[in-house]
């Protein structure tokens, strides 16, 4: 598959294609097609965490006066599935997914 014009979306080139496929594939997918990759749940698992954290650090280091529990709704509000799902649809990447019946 030709991924340059998602690669330029993220503005980000890929070194190892496999990796992107795999993020891409859905465990779906993966078990109707055997694929040796696998899907993309332990990505999405490390992905959770990374994205927690910089939101974590860039909202700790922007709102220096707000205690935690305003934090945590902040990142609660930015880390959650409509505001990310958004992101997906900004970068076209539904029409990447690899995913099963």
């Amino acid at each position: 598959m030709d991924y340059r014009e998602l690669e330029k979306n993220l503005q980000y080139h890929f070194k190892d294609t496999n990796y992107l496929i795999n993020a891409l594939t859905h465990s779906s997918y993966a078990n109707e097609h055997k694929k040796s990759l696998g899907s993309n749940e332990r990505l999405e698992f490390l992905g959770d965490a990374v994205l927690e954290l910089s939101s974590s650090q860039f909202l700790f280091e922007k709102y220096p006066d707000f205690p935690e529990g305003e934090l945590t709704k902040l990142r609660a509000s930015i880390v959650c599935e409509p505001t990310l799902a958004d992101c997906a649809e900004e970068l076209s990447l539904g029409q990447e997914l690899l995913i099963g019946r």
